[in-house]
């Protein structure tokens, strides 16, 4: 009868570190499957960060004898103009180009001549194309200004 008793306790024994080694091999399998998917979650969010942080600016200078003041700053899919003036004029629109080439930009919308801040929706818009907002109206075809980003 003791050897059975013994025989069976170290059986379960036996028993029970197998199992529980088996047990931690497949949680460190699950703990590495889950590191992967945390690790790509976090280059996913850097890349949609860097897309959302990335700001561009730049001051405003006259062109044409028109004058136009003030900064152009893309941040957050958003065009905002802060301390923005410009001459009168009958059709004024803002527009992002390619070193002022307006032909081959993307118009944004009105623009009003002097309201200081204003700010443009960007969302779903390629800004990386651009490197300049340019003040355009459309009625009179002359360029107002531009802004250089950097």
């Amino acid at each position: 009868m003791n050897l059975t008793k013994t025989t069976f306790g170290a059986f379960a024994l036996t028993t029970t570190l197998l199992l529980g080694a088996c047990g931690d091999g497949d949680m460190n399998k699950d703990e590495k499957m889950d590191n992967k998917s945390e690790m790509k979650d976090k280059d996913m969010n850097k890349d949609n960060m860097k897309d959302q942080d990335m700001m561009k600016s730049g001051m405003f200078k006259s062109m044409n004898d028109e004058m136009v003041e003030g900064k152009a700053t893309i941040k957050d899919h958003k065009l905002m103009l802060t301390d923005f003036k410009s001459s009168k004029g009958p059709d004024l629109h803002v527009y992002l180009t390619k070193d002022g080439d307006v032909e081959k930009g993307m118009e944004i919308d009105k623009v009003d001549y002097n309201k200081m801040e204003q700010t443009f929706d960007l969302k779903d818009m390629d800004t990386s194309k651009y490197n300049e907002v340019t003040i355009y109206c459309k009625k009179a075809h002359v360029v107002f200004g531009s802004a250089k980003l950097k």
